[in-house]
């Protein structure tokens, strides 16, 4: 009996995956939950494993190829590869002892002696060597920073899930690397290379975004020197509450009052799930996620600081599940950190709002009779004018700038 394996679909917006890795080979024999394959989706990572033990008959998806959800990738059968005849088959003249035995199946090919009769530990082992000589249990992300960087893998520890080798483990050997004397290199030639899933996802989305809805953005600033004041003091700093974190947390409480800006068009409906869910914009080396901070209006201004660091680090350690970018109902990106005050930045559909935040800067304002140095930070918000017009919207603003200028409402 052979058994497909094919491509699951991770969440609702999965339609297609690419393979980035296989850790069996035609021939292997494989045990029931023992890892296949590694796919790369749009917004996560994941592996697909054996249902039931048995011998891999086929593998019919290379590695780089993208295919659509429940494409096969492999063929598992409950017997010995097709073309193989099981030890119980051969000839009792021909019989040889366990030591002496030999099965003819792909991996002759490589010119490596058969494995079947090893201790399975080292059979898993030497076949991972076998198959096109890479480090397995290395997050995508990681590998491609290696490469990069001529960082070998082989040396390092993984610190991640079960010991996989992530984004910060690369980082940590690069800067190893940047501290020793290094030799001026010329300028690389120009290139071509492949767009990456994540990246090709990121355009298609966008340009959506921009032909199929109406985008006006308005801007604003908040005054944050308050908020810059106390922010160390809140959860007796465990920790500090960033200025994004204030916005997410101002975001959140002013959509209990601005429902529209929190909706979505579907067709002719405007559909409100009846949840506040904030998607906190990430950037990671290949692009841009949004994981989501669920029933953000629920949450103190601590804990939403602990949500957003906890995201943010798996995020960029591709440790996120799916479930983990879904049912967001608006979002917060912030280029502060890049030195930009004021930006457009652009809906992520279905949604119908954004909210882009600046960098904190020092300007004079009067106060009294004289001028004093206030902090301020920027806020772009664009929204789609199909659903909001510019005066709810205004308001809106308003108020999260409000709370951000009376940041006690934030705690």
């Amino acid at each position: 009996m052979t058994t497909e394996i094919k491509l699951p679909q991770w969440g609702m917006s999965m339609s297609e995956g690419t393979v980035t890795q296989w850790y069996v080979t035609v021939g292997d024999e494989v045990t029931q939950g023992q890892t296949l394959v590694e796919v790369e989706a749009a917004k996560v990572t994941d592996v697909v494993t054996a249902p039931a033990a048995g011998t891999v008959e086929e593998i019919l998806v290379d590695v780089d190829e993208t295919v659509e959800v429940n494409t096969v990738l492999c063929t598992i059968g409950d017997g010995a590869p097709a073309g193989e005849k099981l030890p119980q088959d051969e000839p009792k003249g021909e019989a040889k002892s366990a030591a002496g035995t030999t099965r003819t199946t792909a991996v002759e090919t490589t010119a490596v002696e058969d494995l079947t009769e090893t201790h399975p530990v080292t059979r898993d082992i030497e076949a991972a060597r076998m198959h096109s000589g890479r480090v397995h249990g290395v997050v995508p992300l990681a590998r491609k920073l290696a490469k990069e960087h001529g960082v070998d893998l082989t040396q390092l520890t993984g610190t991640g899930n079960q010991g996989r080798i992530v984004v910060k483990n690369v980082q940590a050997a690069i800067d190893v690397q940047d501290s020793a004397p290094t030799v001026p290199v010329k300028r690389e030639e120009g290139t071509r290379q492949r767009v990456s899933r994540l990246r090709k996802v990121i355009a298609q989305r966008m340009h959506i975004s921009l032909l199929e809805t109406a985008q006006f953005t308005m801007i604003t600033s908040a005054d944050v020197t308050d908020f810059a004041t106390m922010r160390s003091d809140i959860a007796g700093g465990a920790t500090k509450p960033s200025f994004t974190d204030a916005v997410v947390r101002a975001v959140a409480l002013a959509l209990c009052n601005h429902p529209m800006l929190n909706s979505r068009l579907e067709d002719d409906t405007i559909v409100n799930r009846g949840e506040i869910n904030v998607g906190l914009a990430v950037a990671i080396d290949d692009g841009l996620v949004v994981p989501v901070i669920r029933d953000a209006d629920q949450l103190g201004l601590a804990e939403i600081a602990e949500a957003t660091r906890d995201l943010a680090n798996r995020a960029r350690g591709n440790e996120l599940g799916v479930d983990a970018f879904e049912a967001g109902t608006f979002t917060v990106t912030a280029l502060g950190g890049q030195g930009v005050d004021f930006f457009t930045p652009i809906i992520n559909p279905p949604q119908s709002a954004i909210l882009g935040v600046g960098r904190v800067r020092e300007v004079p304002a009067r106060f009294g009779t004289g001028l004093m140095w206030r902090q301020e930070l920027p806020l772009s918000l664009t929204v789609d004018h199909r659903i909001n017009d510019g005066y709810p919207s205004a308001l809106f603003l308003a108020e999260v700038v409000e709370l951000l200028e009376e940041s006690k409402q934030l705690v």
